[in-house]
């Protein structure tokens, strides 16, 4: 998110930038969201099942803040972001 924030990325040539995806711990969001809609509710211990809410709101707050940084710079007309 902070290079989405930038005016300019400056990377080595071997350099990558990973997604924007929210970590809880050391698990991915999606993935405990996942366990939840794979296993029965009756099969999944609360931690989990309170690591899925979190992670779901973890992902929507990632995707609001993504939305706010890159679209004042999205053009609907021409249907692509400008300026970046």
């Amino acid at each position: 998110m902070i290079a989405l924030s930038a005016d300019e990325i400056i990377m080595s040539p071997t350099a990558v930038l990973g997604p924007v995806d929210p970590q809880l711990g050391q698990y991915p969001a999606a993935s405990i969201i996942s366990v939840v809609e794979k296993k029965p509710i009756k099969d999944i211990d609360d931690q989990t099942l309170i690591m899925a809410d979190m992670g779901t709101k973890a992902i929507k707050q990632v995707e609001q803040t993504v939305y706010d940084l890159l679209s004042p710079h999205y053009s609907k007309e021409k249907g692509y972001l400008s300026g970046l």
